[in-house]
């Protein structure tokens, strides 16, 4: 649709009224657009509605996209938030182009039923019971006790195991039917996971709730048996301090308002942090700069020790190469949502 009414159209009027006042007895996201048949230049009247005002200013069909590829995400954003929002983008790279690691789904059992359970609970062998992590468990640097495990019925080598042992086999048996029936699993052995990748544990991981108000990011240690379940995503990071400093950035309130204007709403407030949103947040270009300034803040940070917002936001600055005022548009915009 976006694509469409770039291409085929002209743009009159762009209005987001995610945040205004409850308009249907449902969950929905209503925007208001106006275009006439036709391609011309001309002036877009954007227009963000919130509970207490309507926003607006005047831009273009070419300031609205994310980039350029065809049917892009449009970003509403009032000038000098999006100034902010693109000068980011000039100062980092891509965080799936960054050398870093690769974002991956939690992994995903297609019946929790059968395979999630709780930390008093030991219906099969305790050799295949791991800490299972949930998005909405997920807290800023590290996690609490588990309040879940999962019935872990891979191997060393990943695979599903050739045969479970006597308790999982009977416990598993009684879902025997619905786990027959999950479609990832057609031709593979009825009692395997799926996506697992997520779960390996030899080197440090980054994990973050796929459903948040502001992005949270814990760090997973290697060696850290738990697995984060398909709420979550995460990123296996190539040492300690990497994660650390991911973690930081993340964390920092000038990342967290350029994933939220980019972000997918969710209902009340959240955003759908997506594999595909979290691979475009820029990282900066000096890693190792980001390193010593952020990782630093992530070591503190990691040990127990309180790290406040502002020395996030004017560390990650650092780390960008980027004056305060220059970015703090965006951050004011999006805190006010």
């Amino acid at each position: 649709m976006r694509r469409r009414l770039t291409q085929a159209a002209t743009l009159r009027v762009v209005e987001d009224w995610s945040d205004a006042p409850s308009l249907f007895d449902a969950a929905v996201y209503p925007s208001f657009v106006v275009a006439t048949r036709g391609t011309a230049p001309n002036v877009v009247r954007a227009t963000v509605q919130r509970r207490d005002l309507a926003v607006r200013w005047p831009t273009t069909t070419t300031a609205l996209p994310f980039d350029d590829s065809a049917g892009s995400p449009w970003l509403i954003l009032p000038p000098d938030a999006r100034a902010a929002f693109d000068r980011l983008n000039k100062v980092g790279r891509p965080l799936h182009a960054s050398g870093l690691g690769r974002v991956t789904l939690g992994v995903k059992t297609g019946c929790n039923g059968a395979f999630v359970v709780g930390v008093d609970s030991d219906p099969v062998e305790p050799s295949l019971l791991r800490p299972a992590l949930r998005g909405e468990d997920v807290r800023a640097w590290h996690n609490g006790p588990p309040r879940r495990r999962i019935i872990w019925t891979h191997g060393r080598n990943g695979k599903a195991l050739d045969r479970l042992p006597p308790l999982a086999h009977m416990h598993l048996s009684a879902h025997r039917y619905e786990l027959e029936q999950r479609s990832d699993g057609r031709g593979g052995k009825w009692w395997a996971l799926f996506r697992t990748d997520a779960a390996v544990s030899s080197t440090p991981r980054v994990v973050w709730a796929d459903l948040a108000r502001v992005p949270r990011a814990a760090v997973l240690h290697a060696g850290d048996p738990t697995v984060p379940l398909n709420t979550c995503y995460a990123l296996r990071c190539r040492d300690e301090l990497d994660a650390l400093t991911l973690a930081a950035l993340i964390n920092s309130p000038l990342a967290a308002a350029w994933l939220r204007a980019l972000a997918e709403p969710a209902r009340g407030g959240y955003r759908r942090l997506l594999a595909w949103t979290m691979a475009l947040l820029p990282v900066p270009d000096d890693w190792a700069r980001a390193r010593t300034v952020l990782g630093s803040l992530g070591c503190q940070a990691i040990q127990g020790n309180d790290v406040a917002p502002r020395d996030l936001f004017e560390a990650a600055c650092v780390a960008y190469r980027v004056r305060a005022a220059s970015v703090a548009p965006l951050c004011d915009w999006m805190a006010a949502q």
